[in-house]
């Protein structure tokens, strides 16, 4: 799912951070396991990501992984996720953001499924 950003509401950046924090959390359910990407998070290599999913599998959780508005995540939204991962000590922007998450969650899947994998 992906939400519209609050920023285009003609809010001030700390309101738009809010706003979208709100959407956010309003949408979280119980069995959600929120990941927020963030350049201060933890990184992982793509097997510990491949772990963390069949942990997520195992308890019947669904991963919920959240890319922040321009502006980055509010502070409520860090401090709610279950995990801060961070793809990159570098800032990336949102949409490559999103490829290289899809990616590794391919990469994480076909770990999962005993597949080969390059590294």
């Amino acid at each position: 799912m992906e939400l519209p950003e609050a920023s285009g509401k003609k809010l001030k950046p700390g309101e738009a951070k809010t706003a979208e924090a709100d959407a956010i959390l309003a949408r979280r359910k119980p069995q959600d396991w929120l990941i927020a990407l963030d350049e201060r998070g933890s990184l992982l290599d793509s097997v510990e990501l491949s772990r963390y999913v069949a942990k997520a599998q195992t308890g019947a959780k669904d991963l919920l992984f959240i890319i922040g508005g321009d502006e980055g995540l509010d502070t409520r939204v860090r401090e709610a996720a279950n995990l801060t991962l961070s793809l990159s000590k570098m800032t990336l922007p949102h949409r490559l953001a999103r490829v290289v998450l899809i990616e590794q969650l391919y990469r994480a899947f076909t770990i999962l499924k005993g597949e080969p994998y390059h590294k």
